[in-house]
């Protein structure tokens, strides 16, 4: 009687130790991409024993080779990759080293562009995080508690695709032409999976002969040809030259901006359910940006003031004419399904994609809206254009959600915020 309870009580002390434990390991991850694969062992080869949606919540259990392992939904366990999470809260409390990964890094005050500037980090610069928030890290700087956005942050060991053998230093490759094949195995014969467009960049898993094994936004494993991409993400169009931005010096201050709200006059663009046009939403985001821009020195040139019809050949002329360093195409998008939903950003010529880019990370790390990416587009403001110049398509007007939620004063603050720190990364 006396062994049966000794035996009872150690079993109930582990439980009790071993709950505590996973508690405090515990932390909690947001899935950045959609259709996000969670699998059974922490590699790109394991099976697939649940999808989830961008945004979803998931409690971590532990951490291994960069991945998280977390507890679905339905009592079981799986792993997910580290490169397609945000820490929605706080770490396991562990913390991380790593180095920063470009020059001219903002340190904020809190875990959003909008809190204030206390500092810069440099290329190779060491820190620690502590803990993770939305996209953020949180580290000490000058005895404080300060905050980095987590794109510019490498952690050591953190994606093991960059200990592969690969065409550029940073474990990704970027498509070179439009409408490269992503193939199902290394071969050419192979099912096309997906094609992918100039400038996208994509994680290397692995390599077959001349071919990358690479993981696609959805998680999905595919492979392209080591002969259609490069290390490099400046892809260019053939025959066309690289524009350079006609002043070279950092920041905002002095830079010539051209905003382009889409739209105007007998030509309205979509709407919303309640009746807010495209035209009319254009030009608040565009006023809205110009003040901000205008407040830093920036040259701002509007291709329209008010609500009138603009053809596209002089919104185009109005970035040559007026040698701009950049021209932004503001638009707000439209479908026949009232699913479709998300932000994306277009480039057309290989000089534009840094800028579009740019614009578009920090689009991604500070909406909740689904962002679809940095694509190819063949648009005339854009296509005709020698400037560095990009088309954004801000939220879909037709989903009956999304249209209501970006006409608000919050979503026009915020997205007009985003342009602008991503303007300010881009002339950095």
């Amino acid at each position: 009687m006396i062994k049966r309870s000794i035996i009872c009580l150690a079993s109930v002390l582990l439980i009790f130790l071993h709950t505590n434990i996973t508690a405090k390991a515990a932390s909690t991850i947001h899935i950045a991409v959609n259709k996000a694969n969670i699998r059974s062992e922490p590699s790109n080869t394991a099976d697939v024993v649940a999808k989830a949606s961008r945004n979803e919540q998931f409690q971590v259990l532990q951490e291994k080779f960069g991945w998280y392992k977390v507890q679905l939904p339905n009592g079981g366990t799986g792993w997910v990759a580290g490169y397609i999470v945000d820490n929605g809260g706080q770490s396991s409390g562990i913390s991380k080293k790593g180095s920063i990964t470009t020059d001219n890094v903002y340190v904020r005050s809190n875990p959003s562009l909008s809190s204030n500037i206390i500092g810069k980090l440099h290329k190779g610069d060491p820190i620690t995080v502590t803990s993770e928030s939305n996209g953020w890290a949180n580290v000490t700087y000058s005895n404080q508690s300060a905050w980095i956005s987590k794109q510019f942050i490498q952690f050591g060991g953190e994606i093991e695709a960059n200990k592969n053998e690969s065409s550029g230093t940073d474990g990704f490759i970027y498509i070179s032409n439009d409408q490269t094949n992503l193939r199902a195995s290394a071969d050419t014969s192979a099912p096309v999976i997906t094609k992918g467009s100039p400038g996208e960049r994509y994680p290397i898993v692995g390599q077959e002969g001349d071919w990358y094994k690479i993981t696609t936004a959805s998680g999905r494993e595919a492979y392209v040809a080591s002969w259609v991409v490069s290390s490099n993400k400046n892809t260019s169009s053939p025959g066309k030259p690289t524009a350079q931005s006609t002043n070279q010096s950092p920041g905002l201050s002095g830079k010539t901006i051209v905003l382009d709200a889409g739209h105007g006059g007998n030509d309205p663009g979509s709407a919303n359910q309640i009746g807010v046009s495209e035209k009319q939403l254009t030009m608040q985001t565009a006023k809205r940006l110009q003040q901000k821009l205008s407040a830093a020195g920036a040259n701002v040139i509007l291709t329209r003031s008010d609500d009138q019809y603009v053809n596209l050949d002089s919104r185009a002329s109005a970035a040559d004419n007026n040698n701009a360093d950049a021209f932004i195409s503001i638009h707000y998008d439209s479908s026949t399904s009232p699913e479709a939903n998300g932000v994306t950003v277009y480039y057309h010529h290989g000089y534009q994609y840094d800028l579009a880019s740019s614009v578009n990370e920090v689009l991604n790390h500070s909406l909740s809206l689904n962002n679809k990416g940095t694509r190819f587009g063949n648009y005339h403001v854009i296509r005709e254009n020698s400037r560095p110049a990009t088309l954004l398509e801000l939220g879909y007007l037709s989903n009956p959600n999304e249209g209501q939620y970006i006409v608000t004063d919050s979503y026009q603050e915020l997205v007009s915020n985003s342009i602008y720190n991503g303007l300010q990364s881009y002339f950095k």
